[in-house]
């Protein structure tokens, strides 16, 4: 993420909590601390779904509307 890029849900481990695709959420590192904080490009449910997994395989467990980003770099912001 320091170097410019997206939110993939491959460098996700776990996802807490409860929002709406446009929501604001924190992103932490693996110790708690808040590293970035943007908006979600997936609800809470298919967030937890997808998290972990390659960008390729995200079509076939929230269907064929997705986006490769969790959250993307264009909005996002380091903190």
């Amino acid at each position: 993420l320091a170097k410019g890029n997206s939110l993939l849900p491959a460098g996700v481990r776990a996802v807490t909590g409860q929002f709406m695709r446009g929501d604001v959420v924190d992103i932490l590192d693996a110790t708690g601390r808040v590293l970035a904080r943007g908006l979600s490009e997936y609800d809470s449910g298919d967030a937890a779904k997808i998290a972990g997994k390659r960008s390729d395989e995200i079509g076939a467990i929230v269907g064929e509307a997705h986006r490769k980003a969790l959250v993307h770099r264009d909005h996002m912001v380091m903190l």
